[in-house]
């Protein structure tokens, strides 16, 4: 911290071996203290305090609603959704991760069985982010699929700002 501004550093904290889950163990012993303090996950931040009164200053902060990111997700593809089969043979949708200018955080799922008119899934699930690297699809198990039967997807990227990108369909048979 100074006078004028606050430099804010990205910092990992999840940088020691510890943190590695493979196989069902833990790679080592979770206990602190920690071998490592951290590392760097990106460019720093800086907030500048404008103004040389508190109402001045307000006035000149950048970080308002108003000033929000306003750039929805997209996706890469015309055709982000396809029907795959899971290795255990359940079927599932597979999403294309969608990109944006900052962060897709989730996704909202809905799938419905139009042979039954009943909703299977209506649901949020998270991009994956916290992942590095982020994987690049993401299935979504269709609980209780009927062979025969045929299901319409629908799927909404949200990015952490609540920007949405336009709806993405799919129909398909099981």
């Amino acid at each position: 911290m100074y006078q004028d501004r606050t430099d804010i550093s990205r910092i990992n904290m999840a940088a020691d071996k510890h943190d590695i889950y493979a196989g069902g163990q833990w790679s080592a012993s979770w206990q602190p203290p920690y071998a490592s303090a951290g590392t760097l996950s990106g460019p720093g931040w800086t907030v500048e305090l404008k103004g040389s009164t508190g109402r001045q200053i307000k006035d000149n902060f950048r970080y308002t609603s108003a000033a929000r990111n306003t750039v929805a997700p997209e996706f890469a593809t015309a055709t982000p959704l396809s029907a795959v089969t899971a290795p255990d043979g359940a079927a599932a949708l597979r999403i294309e991760q969608a990109r944006d200018d900052q962060m897709v955080h989730h996704y909202r799922v809905d799938i419905t069985d139009t042979t039954t008119g009943t909703k299977v899934v209506s649901s949020k699930v998270l991009s994956d982010f916290y992942f590095m690297p982020r994987p690049n699809v993401l299935d979504i198990p269709v609980p209780d699929a009927v062979a025969g039967n045929t299901y319409e997807a629908k799927v909404v990227a949200v990015d952490a700002y609540g920007n949405a990108s336009p709806e993405a369909t799919l129909t398909f048979t099981r």
